[in-house]
C-alpha cells in the first residue's frame, strides 16, 4: 500500500468508529463544541491551503516578484469578492459555495473512479447531515446567513440528502467491486456525514481527509519533504492568522458562538473559493 492508501485506511477506520459512536457520546454545550472543534479546522485543516504557492508557481509559471504580486493580489480580491458576497446575497453565497465544495471534495478521489460516484461522494458531507440533524443543520446556516435564508438552504439539502444517500449506497456497492478501499473511503464518509453531529463530521473530514490527503498529494506533485512544505506554507499561514485577528477584534459585536461561526465558515469559504480554482486544475492519479 502506498501513502495515500494508508492514510485513505486509516481515516476510513477512525471515521466509522466515530460515526458508530456519536449517539454514545455526551453532548456539550454548541459554544464549546464549536471551539474545540475550530481549532483543528484551523490549525489541520486550513493549512493545506497555504501550500497553494506550490501549485501556483508550476501550473502559472510564476517566477519574478511581480508575478508573485499579481497572483496575490488576485487571490485576495478573489477571496474579499466571497465575504461581499455573502454580505449582499446570502443566498446565491451558500448556494454556490456548496457547490463548488461538491465538485471540490469529489477529487478526493482520484480520477480512475466514476465521475458519478465522485460526485456523490464529494456532496455526502453536503447533504447527507440533514438526514437525522436536521435542526442543527438549520440553526447553523442560519447564524452564518440568517433565518429565512438558512432555512431555504437547508429545506433545499434535505429534499435531495435522501436520493443522494441512495445513489451513494448503490456507488458504494459497485466500487466494493473494482476496489475495496475506495469503496470503504465512500462509506467511511457516508457514514460519518450521515450520524455524526455535522460540525463533528466536518471536522474530521476536513482535516483527517481533505486536508491532509491534499498534503500528501502536494509533498508527491512536488517532490517536497515535510519539512520544506511547512517553510512554503509559513507566510500564507502568518497571513491568514493576522487577518483572521483582525476581523475577530473589529468585526460587528455579537454572541461568542455566531461571531466564531461566522469567522470559521465565512473564512473558509472566501479562502476556498480561489483554492479550488486553482487545485482543480491539477489531475491526481493516486
Amino acid at each position: 500500500m502506498n501513502i495515500i492508501q494508508i492514510q485513505g485506511l486509516s481515516f476510513s477506520l477512525l471515521a466509522i468508529f466515530v460515526a458508530l459512536t456519536s449517539a454514545l457520546l455526551d453532548p456539550t454545550t454548541p459554544t464549546v463544541s464549536l471551539v474545540i472543534l475550530a481549532a483543528p479546522i484551523f490549525f489541520l485543516g486550513v493549512p493545506h491551503g497555504a501550500l497553494d504557492p506550490v501549485f501556483a508557481q508550476k501550473l502559472l509559471l510564476l517566477k519574478s516578484w511581480q508575478d508573485w504580486t499579481k497572483f496575490v493580489i488576485s487571490y485576495l480580491v478573489l477571496s474579499m469578492t466571497m465575504v461581499f458576497i455573502w454580505w449582499q446575497l446570502p443566498i446565491f453565497f451558500m448556494g454556490s459555495f456548496l457547490l463548488l465544495s461538491v465538485m471540490h471534495f469529489s477529487r478526493d478521489l482520484n480520477d480512475r473512479v466514476p465521475r458519478v460516484t465522485r460526485v456523490l461522494y464529494g456532496g455526502s458531507m453536503i447533504f447527507l447531515p440533514t438526514i437525522f440533524h436536521f435542526e442543527v443543520m438549520q440553526n447553523l446556516f442560519s447564524l452564518i446567513l440568517d433565518v429565512d435564508a438558512g432555512l431555504q438552504i437547508v429545506s433545499f439539502l434535505y429534499v435531495l440528502a435522501w436520493p443522494w444517500l441512495a445513489g451513494s449506497l448503490i456507488s458504494i456497492y459497485f466500487q466494493f467491486i473494482r476496489g475495496w478501499l475506495f469503496g470503504l473511503e465512500m462509506l467511511a464518509v457516508v457514514l460519518l456525514s450521515t450520524l455524526a453531529s455535522p460540525l463533528a463530521s466536518f471536522t474530521l473530514y476536513f482535516c483527517g481527509m481533505h486536508g491532509l490527503r491534499h498534503i500528501l498529494r502536494t509533498g508527491a506533485y512536488s517532490g517536497l519533504n515535510f519539512m520544506q512544505m511547512g517553510l512554503v506554507s509559513l507566510a500564507p499561514m502568518l497571513g491568514v492568522t493576522s487577518i483572521a485577528l483582525l476581523v475577530w477584534f473589529y468585526f460587528p459585536e455579537l454572541p461568542s458562538y455566531e461571531h466564531l461561526l461566522r469567522l470559521l465558515f465565512v473564512g473558509l469559504a472566501a479562502l476556498t473559493v480561489p483554492h479550488m480554482l486553482l487545485i482543480d486544475r491539477v489531475r491526481y492519479q493516486q
